[in-house]
């Protein structure tokens, strides 16, 4: 659907599709049937005359149902453990599990307004290591400020460097991302030598509670949570959705979508490198292994929380509800001693049943209102 000098026209499309209710600057309300194709869809949510309000199908059923059943395990499972489990509801255990929460949600956030548009970053787990082991590195010759600041800076051109590859580059995102992952990862291991690079005094620091014993990780999630779960009700939630429905091949024809996807790989690489800074201030050193299986447990919490690979589809509340569900299975089996490489195990297995719910689906139609004008007007 486009807009030329206030007109509205229709373009023909080989798949049928029901009734829609149009109306918008120039032209005057009605109820057309019309022939539906995502191009149609996703141009029309692009004008800022027109709102768009895809009426409920299966794609909306599947994922209230979804996240029904996640609500439920979580209940559960919150429950089964504290009865079962001694340590369970302490307060160590609390701040230890918020803190879990924290970190793979500083870096879930922005991959869920990624998912929104079509894109997937991979690289988060590599990039979190490789910014600890910078800050690790260079804390000794560069000081701290100095040292914090290099590694948020390499973050901030890992993500600049994938989203030119993707947008300019038209690489594929999850291609693109796996080979920077490989690459950071093998960077991390490659500037220690394998060691871990011990950083004095920053275990308590990353520890240290400002705020009612809870750490700094929490307290910067909850201010990114909280403004995230606002973008993505806002018109940027919307430009991120619709740029996910566009067809491939014309997602990044014009210059906004490729300047937004390319500023979201930059905030998702910001993003990894403050919780690998995090990270190692907790561990008080520079681990090459941190962060290991994070774009997992970040992939498998967007997909089951409302996200789509092939984009146009996303919530932070959702992604947020399934990452809980998730630390709190994790939590749970960790402190009830069970074999530790059953986590990965555990890991692969929801990202399993998160792709089977992502599997293609026939879009529903599609309802476009705007203000409308008579021809008196």
């Amino acid at each position: 659907m486009r807009r030329d000098g206030g007109q509205c026209t229709f373009h023909p499309f080989p798949e049928p599709a029901g009734r829609v209710r149009v109306a918008g600057a120039g032209y005057v309300s009605r109820t057309l049937r019309v022939r539906r194709h995502p191009r149609w869809t996703a141009d029309a949510a692009l004008f800022p005359d027109l709102s768009v309000t895809t009426t409920s199908g299966p794609a909306d059923r599947r994922t209230v149902l979804t996240r029904a059943v996640l609500a439920v395990v979580g209940i559960l499972a919150f429950v089964v453990f504290s009865f079962v489990l001694a340590g369970f509801l302490s307060v160590d255990n609390m701040i230890t599990l918020l803190n879990e929460v924290a970190l793979a949600g500083i870096v879930a956030v922005p991959a869920t307004f990624l998912m929104m548009s079509g894109q997937v970053d991979l690289s988060v787990g590599g990039a979190a290591a490789f910014a600890g082991v910078v800050l690790a590195a260079s804390a000794p010759g560069l000081g701290v400020p100095a040292a914090v600041l290099l590694a948020a800076g390499s973050g901030l051109l890992i993500g600049l460097g994938n989203g030119l590859l993707v947008t300019v580059g038209r690489v594929d995102s999850i291609a693109a991302t796996f080979a920077t992952m490989a690459l950071l990862r093998g960077l991390a291991y490659l500037v220690p030598g394998g060691l871990v690079i011990a950083l004095a005094g920053f275990r308590s620091a990353g520890d240290t509670g400002p705020f009612a014993g809870i750490a700094l990780a929490a307290l910067i999630f909850g201010a990114v949570a909280v403004i995230a779960g606002g973008l993505s009700r806002s018109a940027a939630g919307r430009r991120s959705r619709a740029t996910g429905r566009l067809p491939v091949v014309d997602r990044f024809d014009g210059q906004r979508e490729r300047h937004r996807v390319t500023a979201l790989f930059v905030v998702s690489g910001v993003s990894a490198a403050l919780v690998g800074l995090i990270t190692a201030w907790q561990l008080g050193a520079g681990l090459p292994t941190a962060a290991v299986g994070l774009e997992v447990t970040v992939v498998s919490a967007v997909l089951l929380g409302g996200g789509r690979l092939a984009g146009g589809a996303g919530s932070v509340a959702g992604t947020l509800l399934a990452l809980l569900v998730i630390s709190i299975v994790g939590n749970g089996l960790a402190l009830a001693n069970v074999n530790p490489y059953a986590g990965p195990v555990l890991s692969a297995a929801l990202l399993i049943f998160a792709l089977v719910i992502d599997r293609p689906h026939r879009r529903s139609g599609t309802r476009l209102a705007g203000p409308a004008r008579t021809d008196s007007e």
